[in-house]
C-alpha cells in the first residue's frame, strides 16, 4: 500500500501554487463516450467513469484499481491514450475515492470481487455483449485475476499489474534480498538493524526498519512512483477535486485496516493454479513492494491453455503503468490486437 500520509503536505502546497487539468480531448463524435456514473454494485451505489472514442467499435476495458482503497481514476489521464484502442472503465470500489460516502458495509475481499463480477455483466450487457478486459492493479490483481478464475466466460484477457501473489512470502523473500544487499554492500548499521528486526512477520517497528532499508539498499528508478509523485500526477486531474484527494490516505487507511487480514491470507499457488482467458503479467523489474521473484515463480507454474505472458518493465518499480506509460500501453495494444477480431481505427 502507498504511504499516502506523506503526500498531504505536497498536495496541499501543490494547490497553493495552481495545476493545469489536462485531458485528452476525444473526438466530436457520435461514436465517443465520456460519462461519470454511479452504479449500484452489491447494494451500495459506486462510481465509475467511461472514456473512450469508438464504443460502438472497440472493447471494454475494466481497471480494477490497487491499494487497497487507491483509485486510479485521479491519475487515469495520464494514460488517456487508451481511449483510442478501448473503451476504459474506472471504477472507484467500495470503501474508496468517490463511491465512499459514509460507513461501508461489507468491505471484504469477497464482496469486491462479487463487485467487479456484478460491473463485468453489467458492461458487458451495456456494450454489445462483447467481452470485457480485465486489468487490475497490485491490489486489484488479486481481485480481477479471482474474478477471471469464477467467471472466464466474461473475459477477452487478463492483465495483471504487479501481480498479487502471496504477500507473506512476498516480504519474505524480500527480506532476504534486503539482508544480501547489506552484506554486499558492507552496511554494518543496515545488516545490524535489518538483523535485529528479523524476518516476517514483524512486531513493533520492524516492518518499518525493513521498508526503510530497502528504500535505501534499493532506491529504484528515477522515475519511481512514490506517494509525493502519485500527488502532483493526482493534482492535474479532470475528475477529481482537491476535497477528493486529500480523502485518499484517510480511504487508503480504512480499507487496509478491513482487508488486511485477507491480503495475508491470499496464496495464488493454491487458489488459482489455472486460468483459463488469455493473460498478460505485467512487473517492474525493480519492485521493492511485491517481490518479482515471486511473481515469476508464479508465472512459472501457471497453467494457461490460451496463453500466458510475462513483461518486464525494466525501468519501473511497483507502478509500471505510471513509471513506463508508453510501454505500458504498448503492451495493451499486443493484448488487444492478440485477442480482439476488430483492428484498431486507422489514422493513428
Amino acid at each position: 500500500m502507498l504511504p499516502f500520509p506523506r503526500a498531504l503536505l505536497l498536495l496541499t502546497a501543490l494547490a497553493l501554487t495552481g495545476c493545469a487539468v489536462l485531458e485528452r480531448r476525444a473526438p466530436d463524435s457520435r461514436r465517443s463516450i465520456s460519462q461519470m456514473e454511479r452504479i449500484t454494485l452489491g447494494g451500495v451505489p459506486q462510481a465509475i467513469r467511461i472514456r473512450g472514442d469508438d464504443h460502438f467499435r472497440n472493447p471494454v476495458l475494466l481497471f480494477v484499481h490497487g491499494g487497497p482503497g487507491v483509485p486510479e481514476m485521479p491519475v487515469a489521464h495520464h494514460n488517456a491514450d487508451l481511449e483510442r484502442d478501448f473503451t476504459v472503465v474506472q471504477w472507484d470500489q467500495r470503501g474508496a475515492g468517490r463511491s465512499r460516502r459514509g460507513p461501508t458495509p461489507d468491505l471484504t475481499a469477497e464482496q469486491i470481487t462479487r463487485d467487479t463480477l456484478e460491473l463485468s455483466r453489467a458492461l458487458q450487457r451495456r456494450f454489445g455483449g462483447r467481452k470485457i478486459y480485465l486489468a487490475g492493479f497490485s491490489w486489484g490483481s488479486l481481485v480481477a485475476a479471482r474474478a477471471v478464475q469464477r467467471e472466464p466466460q466474461l473475459y477477452a484477457a487478463f492483465v495483471g499489474i504487479s501481480q498479487f501473489v502471496n504477500i507473506p512470502e512476498a516480504e519474505s523473500t524480500l527480506y532476504r534480498e534486503a539482508l544480501r544487499a547489506a552484506r554486499r554492500s558492507h552496511a554494518p548499521l543496515a545488516l545490524r538493524e535489518l538483523t535485529q528486526a528479523g524476518p516476517p512477520p514483524w512486531k513493533g517497528a520492524g516492518e518499518e526498519t525493513v521498508k526503510r532499508w530497502s528504500r535505501k539498499l534499493f532506491p529504484g528508478p528515477p522515475n519511481k512512483v512514490t506517494p509525493p509523485r502519485f500527488a502532483l500526477l493526482a493534482l492535474t486531474s479532470p475528475t477529481y477535486s482537491l476535497g477528493d484527494m486529500l480523502r485518499l490516505p484517510a480511504d487508503a487507511e480504512h480499507s487496509y485496516q478491513r482487508l488486511e487480514k485477507d491480503i495475508y491470507a491470499a496464496d495464488l499457488f493454491r487458489e488459482i493454479p489455472r486460468l483459463e482467458v488469455p493473460s498478460w503479467f505485467l512487473m517492474g523489474r525493480n519492485d521493492t513492494l511485491i517481490s518479482s521473484t515471486v511473481l515469476a515463480r508464479y508465472f512459472r507454474t501457471l497453467r494457461a491453455p490460451r496463453g500466458k505472458h510475462l513483461v518486464w518493465f525494466e525501468k519501473s518499480d511497483h507502478v509500471p503503468h505510471l513509471e513506463e506509460p508508453e510501454k505500458y500501453r504498448a503492451v495493451m495494444r499486443t493484448v488487444r490486437a492478440a485477442t480482439f477480431p476488430q483492428p484498431p481505427a486507422a489514422g493513428r
